[in-house]
């Protein structure tokens, strides 16, 4: 334990002598640090090393400037508060100016006036939200920029740390010569990708002009028609800026980091695994767009739906029913499904509407081939030309099956007038005294049901045939 003891008296004693020999000589920062080095090791068992080498250089270079030039405290206190109370204006009219922007603030108006009703309700809050940030933002990094130009000058206004100011400056300088070289070596690749985007946008603009001309009917190209024209649009400026996207990549600036590399395999992973569904609806829309199956204002049946549609979109089709409900279907489901098209083939005759009933085997068929034709004939929104025809669909046992066929007239409401004519129908068996209903037999009956030769013309039937002889 003594020879311990006298050991540490020994090294304290050493770092005396070594600190009075540094510090106590009028040396230059250069040979005080030279100095200081040589005797590092007797101050590496220390704790205070890093802060005591820091010390000396500080004082050192104070001392060089004290006497290199002659440094005014009084004033540098002065300059300091001053430059301190200009700061706190400079920030408090930021503020003041950032507050006011973010109160006069247009951006609603400007949405309302743009913006479809149903989508400036769901953006207007968030675009205003998203503008009110950036300039807080913008407000905070020049109050930041405003306090680090502040701290540089203040500390150069005292010898002690002056050093300091002049490291923090040259580090501000430094940042701003690598980010403006950096910025001047960005730009011939920049120069080139405006290039690839001014070609890409003159590419759409021709693209744009050729395809209205299309859809407008002045321009016909074979297999392109102009239901269909504008999904080619799509397609090919889809394909155009892809393209440009893939020659302009290798000139962006970055595009060669690590960073940027990782970023595009995170891309393509999250389009590989969550894209199997999309392209699958994407190419069933293509398959419905082209075969052209379906067009808007076409009235379909698509399964057990059915209505007019209203819209083709790239991954569902828009249907709006008779009691005005609005369904969207997947192209998925209407490539995998039964469509029926009512207005496809319906040209200058109008839609086609029908009307099924069964009437037993004891009415005179030719009977209810009238009934069914004048219920027709007083329907308004019936065609009168062509004229509604019967057809017998189907002899059951118990009854037979007869289909009205009737053409609609140009932009009648289908369902109301398939409603009406059912009504119709129904008042015209009942005035001649006919029943709709289909009779079913669990036993033979007493006697065949059979349309007496007297009853085969009853009215409303007319007697245009010649009665068959006995």
């Amino acid at each position: 334990m003594k020879r311990s003891s006298t050991v540490g008296e020994e090294t304290m004693a050493m770092r005396a002598r070594s600190c009075s020999e540094i510090c106590g000589s009028h040396l230059s920062a250069k040979r005080l640090v030279q100095r200081f080095t040589k005797r590092l090791p007797v101050f590496a068992s220390s704790t205070a090393a890093l802060i005591t080498y820091l010390l000396l250089i500080a004082g050192a270079r104070a001392a060089e400037m004290a006497a290199e030039r002659d440094f005014d405290l009084v004033g540098g206190v002065v300059r300091a508060a001053v430059a301190t109370i200009v700061l706190l204006l400079a920030v408090w009219l930021l503020r003041r100016v950032g507050t006011w922007v973010i109160a006069k603030m247009q951006v609603t108006t400007m949405l309302a006036r743009r913006i479809p009703p149903v989508l400036a309700t769901d953006l207007q809050p968030l675009l205003l939200r998203t503008a009110q940030a950036l300039i807080r933002l913008v407000t905070a990094a020049a109050v930041f920029v405003l306090g680090y130009l502040w701290l540089v000058y203040t500390l150069g206004q005292f010898p002690y740390t002056a050093p300091w100011g002049e490291r923090l400056g040259e580090f501000l300088l430094d940042l701003f010569w690598e980010f403006g070289s950096g910025a001047l070596g960005a730009l011939p690749g920049l120069f080139i990708v405006l290039i690839i985007v001014l070609i890409a946008r003159w590419c759409v603009r021709v693209l744009n002009v050729i395809f209205k001309e299309i859809q407008s009917g002045t321009i016909a190209l074979p297999g392109l028609g102009r239901e269909t024209a504008r999904t080619t649009q799509t397609l090919l400026v889809f394909v155009v800026w892809l393209f440009a996207l893939v020659v302009a990549y290798p000139y962006i600036p970055g595009s060669d980091t690590e960073a940027f590399k990782g970023l595009s395999v995170l891309v393509g992973l999250m389009i590989t695994l969550g894209s199997t569904g999309l392209i699958n609806q994407v190419i069933s829309g293509l398959f419905v767009i082209y075969s052209r199956s379906v067009r808007p204002q076409d009235y379909v049946r698509i399964g057990d739906m059915e209505g007019e549609v209203i819209n083709i979109g790239s991954l569902a089709i828009k249907l709006r029913t008779p009691r005005r409900e609005e369904i969207t279907i997947p192209h998925s489901v209407l490539v995998a499904t039964a469509t029926t098209n009512f207005s496809r083939l319906a040209g200058a005759d109008g839609m086609v509407i029908t009307a099924t009933i069964t009437i037993g085997y004891d009415v005179p068929w030719r009977q209810v081939h009238a009934l069914l034709l004048l219920g027709a004939a007083r329907t308004a929104g019936v065609r009168k030309q062509p004229p509604p025809n019967v057809l017998q669909r189907e002899l059951s046992d118990f009854f037979v099956q007869y289909q009205l066929l009737a053409h609609l007239e140009e932009g009648a409401n289908r369902a109301a007038v398939i409603s009406e004519l059912h009504a119709q129908i129904q008042d015209a068996f009942n005035e001649y005294g006919v029943q709709i209903m289909s009779p079913h037999f669990e036993s033979q009956p007493e006697r065949p049901v059979l349309v007496p030769k007297s009853k085969w013309y009853s009215a409303p039937a007319q007697d245009s045939e010649q009665s068959p002889k006995d």
